[in-house]
């Protein structure tokens, strides 16, 4: 596993191997990399949540560290298969994973990774290597890191030792410094398809689950991510997501009432740590999801479900922002779930019967 106290990976749970599915390009550009060692100083892996990024970089991160690959020097003899489900075990000493650290007297994330996490780091990855292996740093997620952390991680990229390489996972490329982007080689990774989904989804629920999952539209509403999908596995959160679901199956209509009995019935999923499982999360998928026409409106008329559609994508950076501002000034979640629907139900006020 991967301790909470440090850098470095621990333990059997990650040396079980996993196929990686999607993102064929991006992996068929790193492995010209590696096969013709074009290696650079640093990788920055960009693009949505929960579609494998880390994965990725993990996989290639036990590629490059395991020195029997070097002796044998067989890096060129490397194929898509061996990226995307490698025969090599986590190399402790040369593979390290900065992220938040855990607070264990108040049992959450910190809100950044700092700049002492960073000078940890750097004490560790600046340590020889006693083979010809690389030394490879994950950082999950470069926007994590406050302003000092940042500028320590610049240093460290301005001048790397020999034989390591960095990994920036983002989901948010624009927030992060541009003296750091500028240090990096930049590969941009999109949604997973539906078919990769459902081939992840093989090993990950049982048959009549999976098939809820496509009657519901759950592969379709989770947006192409990975994190997003393995919500669904727990009961409570698929009854949540279809009920809110079904609130806005009868758009233009919205009935307050009705979701404020759904909130009141499920009180865990306000202020979920998981922004992808809070009650705003899931109102910003199935917005997404309407804007997409991915949602069959119980309603006949064709130009009012485009009409809905339409409004529905200009609701969605709406939503978004206020959830943004809510999490800044720490703004109880109900008040601003309040404010959301208020603002749903005005954009369609002219549609209403």
């Amino acid at each position: 596993m991967i301790e909470k106290e440090n850098h470095k990976f621990t333990g059997p749970s990650y040396g079980d191997n996993f196929f990686l599915f999607g993102h064929k390009e991006q992996i068929a550009y790193l492995l010209n990399c590696i096969n013709t060692n074009q290696i650079p100083n640093a990788w920055l892996f960009h693009g949505p949540v929960g579609i494998g990024k880390a994965s990725l970089a993990l996989n290639i991160a036990k590629v490059l560290s395991n020195n029997r690959a070097f002796k044998e020097d067989s890096l060129s003899c490397l194929s898509e298969k061996d990226i995307r489900n490698p025969n090599a075990s986590i190399r402790v000493n040369n593979i390290f994973f900065c992220k938040r650290k855990w607070d264990d007297k108040k049992k959450l994330f910190q809100k950044n990774i700092s700049i002492d996490d960073i000078r940890e780091l750097g004490r560790k990855f600046y340590l020889s290597s006693a083979d010809y292996s690389y030394k490879v740093c994950i950082v999950d997620t470069t926007e994590d890191l406050n302003k000092s952390a940042s500028n320590s991680l610049l240093k460290m990229l301005e001048e790397p030792p020999k034989n390591t390489l960095f990994i920036l996972v983002s989901n948010n490329k624009q927030s992060i410094l541009p003296t750091i982007l500028s240090r990096c080689q930049k590969i941009c990774f999109q949604r997973l398809n539906e078919e990769d989904l459902e081939n992840i989804s093989v090993g990950l629920f049982e048959e009549n689950h999976l098939d809820l999952l496509k009657r519901t539209g759950a592969l379709t509403s989770c947006d192409g991510s990975v994190k997003k999908l393995l919500n669904f596995l727990d009961k409570d959160y698929m009854k949540f997501f279809n009920s809110m679901k079904e609130l806005l199956l009868d758009l233009p209509n919205l009935n307050k009432r009705k979701a404020l009995r759904l909130l009141t019935g499920y009180k865990e999923f306000l202020g979920n740590d998981d922004s992808e499982k809070s009650a705003l999360g899931v109102l910003l998928r199935l917005l997404a999801s309407l804007a997409k026409n991915e949602i069959d409106l119980l309603i006949d008329n064709k130009s009012v479900k485009e009409e809905i559609s339409l409004i529905a994508a200009h609701l969605y950076p709406q939503i978004s922002l206020l959830r943004h501002q809510s999490m800044e000034y720490n703004v109880e979640v109900k008040k601003v779930l309040f404010l959301a629907l208020n603002v749903i139900e005005l954009a369609f006020e002219k549609y209403k019967k």
